[in-house]
């Protein structure tokens, strides 16, 4: 009988849809222009740090966050270490369920944007079964950059609480203002 190997789909990053994208802009140019065409709110958060296994120190990525609805969001990242200050390379990953004609308009309108050069979806699928070691060691440093990114996405939702104002509920009853 011939062995079978079981290989895992993805890791645990179903929920997410993510592109690679490469332009001259700086990140909030783009990030201006992505929140134009697509009516989103892309805001800058505290920076994304992701801890490669093989790696002693993080690797720093500039971080823009947008909550579309509950449950679907978009986020913008870019390595601050890319040593290419000509062509810069962006991750635009959309977390939840972003249906394909949503995804092909939103791509459309990336696509418009004026230097944006390059624009492409990362398969966590690879269609051959023989997968080159390049292949395997983007798919694992993409894998840390959501593993970091939910761990981030935790400490983001926690400042924003604590930035809420929150009103103290009075206790007892309500006092006369005046005699009567």
């Amino acid at each position: 009988m011939k062995k079978k190997k079981f290989v895992p789909a993805s890791e645990q990053f179903d929920d997410f849809v993510i592109f690679d994208l490469s332009t001259a802009l700086p990140e909030y140019t783009l990030a201006f222009r992505v929140n134009k065409l697509l009516d989103a709110h892309l805001e800058r958060e505290a920076d994304l740090k992701v801890y490669h296994s093989s790696r002693g120190n993080p690797e720093t990525f500039s971080f823009y966050f947008c909550e579309k609805e509950k449950g679907r969001n978009m986020f913008l990242i870019h390595s601050l270490l890319d040593e290419n200050p000509l062509m810069k390379s962006y991750f635009l990953i959309f977390q939840g369920y972003f249906n394909k004609k949503q995804l092909d308009e939103i791509l459309a309108e990336i696509e418009n944007i004026e230097d944006v050069l390059n624009i492409n979806k990362i398969d966590f699928l690879p269609s051959t079964p023989k997968v080159s070691s390049l292949l395997k060691k983007n798919l694992a440093h993409v894998n840390s950059i959501l593993t970091d990114l939910e761990y981030h996405m935790i400490e983001v939702h926690r400042k924003r609480i604590e930035q809420t104002v929150q009103l103290k509920k009075k206790s007892g009853s309500i006092k006369k203002l005046y005699n009567t």
